[in-house]
């Protein structure tokens, strides 16, 4: 039986960027779905174009029991960071109100960037597949 560091069940966005994140980090990573391919609800979103980001989002936007935590998280991975992944994968996009950002083209873009950030370190990705159980060994 095949052992991984990290294991993720949802290959949606942040399933898929908490696994490329993983993986940048030397972590062996294995993300199930239970759909037929990655990021279903990215390819939907934004009317089919992706909204992927928001220029003016800050902690102040997020409600969290830990008020600390969306300033270390927001800290740690910043729009500015996705934007500059999404530029160098050459996806066009443009800003429309309130510094919403969407693909030019299909979100599709976008759902093929993630996976080929995972596929470029070697997560191992389970589509069609069920969690019966988690258990902690």
């Amino acid at each position: 039986m095949q052992s991984y560091d990290v294991v993720i069940i949802g290959a949606g966005a942040a399933g898929m960027m908490c696994a490329v994140e993983a993986a940048k980090r030397g972590r062996s990573v294995l993300i199930f779905d239970h759909a037929a391919a990655p990021g279903e609800k990215i390819r939907i979103s934004g009317g089919g174009r992706c909204n992927f980001t928001n220029i003016h989002a800050s902690p102040k936007n997020f409600l969290s029991g830990n008020p600390h935590f969306c300033i270390s998280a927001l800290s740690r991975y910043t729009q500015r960071d996705f934007i500059a992944l999404v530029e160098r994968h050459r996806i066009a996009y443009h800003e429309k109100t309130l510094g919403q950002l969407f693909c030019d083209g299909s979100a599709r873009q976008i759902i093929d960037m993630l996976v080929s950030e995972m596929q470029g370190r070697g997560v191992e990705l389970a589509l069609s597949a069920s969690v019966e159980d988690v258990r902690k060994t």
